[in-house]
């Protein structure tokens, strides 16, 4: 997947700032519902949505609580917008803040 839309067509200016990260999410597995969680770094951020590395493919549309402590207190709700791969086991991935 790519990113579908360039810097320049954002709406909120985004802050250029590193911090860890973890994202709980659920995969359907064989019938069965697994929670998962990856830790990550942020690369940029805004009011509507941030930027993270992490070691794992995240699919477009997937839903996400999303655990910054240097950025707030408590998780954030997010949706998976693009996910692009860097290398084998790094993707850069872009996510919509929902709450």
């Amino acid at each position: 997947m790519t990113e579908s839309r360039s810097p320049e067509a954002r709406v909120q200016k985004r802050e250029l700032v590193t911090f860890p990260i973890a994202c709980s999410y659920s995969l359907e597995e064989r019938g069965r519902t697994k929670s998962l969680t990856s830790r990550g770094i942020s690369l940029d951020i805004s009011e509507a949505g941030i930027c993270i590395y992490t070691p794992v493919h995240l699919n477009e549309g997937m839903l996400l609580n999303v655990y910054g402590e240097a950025a707030w207190n408590g998780a954030r709700k997010g949706s998976v917008r693009w996910c692009k791969m860097i290398t084998e086991d790094l993707f850069r991935v872009g996510v919509k803040l929902l709450n």
